[in-house]
């Protein structure tokens, strides 16, 4: 089985956590972060990816690693996606950017249509279990 490993940042409103949407026909939306490239700590990682996805900087001092999951990717049951999960705070407002059409805030009462596989499995249910989310 292939094995992607990601970071990604949780950001938290009212009770929700931001996600995004990368694409015009895909509708699901996914955790904030991606994929690190050779020699790049986590921190770095976080950092350009949600400066290009949302067109923000991270308040570092708020950095705190949550956890790690693990669970298929969405629509790739061939594929295991395991993300190390910061909450962090974000400096300046997010926005769609070129990678991202769109962000929203979720929690375990929105349309599990609209979440990837591991937010409805896995993180969504942590979070919830430990009070970040509704």
């Amino acid at each position: 089985m292939r094995v992607i490993k990601k970071v990604a940042l949780a950001h938290f409103k009212d009770k929700k956590m931001l996600q995004v949407r990368t694409g015009k026909q895909d509708k699901v939306f996914y955790t904030l972060g991606g994929k690190l490239k050779e020699g790049e700590s986590d921190i770095d990682c976080l950092k350009r990816e949600v400066w290009e996805e949302i067109g923000c900087k991270i308040d570092e001092s708020s950095l705190k690693y949550l956890t790690t999951f693990e669970d298929v990717a969405h629509g790739k049951e061939e594929t295991l996606l395991n993300i190390r999960l910061y909450e962090g705070e974000l400096i300046g407002k997010p926005k769609p950017s070129s990678e991202v059409v769109e962000i929203g805030y979720f929690d375990t009462t929105s349309p599990k249509k609209y979440l990837s596989t591991i937010a409805q499995r896995t993180i969504f249910p942590w979070l919830k279990k430990h009070g970040f989310i509704n």
